[in-house]
């Protein structure tokens, strides 16, 4: 019995480990598919301060910094009750990540859905930096 599980542990271990190295970013995805899910319970319980936890201090996309991001989200969050967020893919770069989604906003009167990052990607962009992912727009200074 002893040499069957001598024999079992190693290969179990070789199978979950497996598992990374078929997609050796599955840890950072699961981190930032969670941030995204933060965010859109935050959007949906109305807290602007959850959504900026997750915000970068050197955020920057299309020349807008993260107070320019914190109005585009009140503004957003005043036209809209609900956010469902569906991620299609995330692209690696090393440190760098760009989340491919569709963002669906609704309330009683309006429905808005934006397919990121083409349509606005003020998050669809996250940097790695001091052992987290952050939200770092596309660092650019203009469209």
């Amino acid at each position: 019995m002893k040499l069957r599980l001598l024999l079992i542990l190693p290969l179990g271990m070789a199978l979950l480990s497996s598992c990374h190295l078929s997609n050796p970013n599955a840890v950072a995805e699961k981190e930032i598919r969670d941030i995204l899910y933060d965010l859109s319970r935050d959007f949906n319980w109305k807290n602007i301060g959850g959504i900026m936890q997750s915000v970068h201090p050197d955020y920057l996309h299309n020349g807008m910094y993260d107070n320019g991001l914190r109005e585009l989200w009140l503004g957003r969050m005043a036209l809209y009750d609900l956010l469902t967020i569906e991620v299609q893919f995330i692209d690696f770069s090393t440190d760098y990540a760009t989340v491919h989604m569709r963002l669906v906003f609704e309330s009683a009167a309006w429905e808005l859905t934006l397919v990121e990052p083409g349509d606005s990607g003020d998050v669809s962009y996250f940097y790695y930096s001091n052992g987290s992912w952050k939200i770092h727009g596309n660092q650019l200074w203009g469209w």
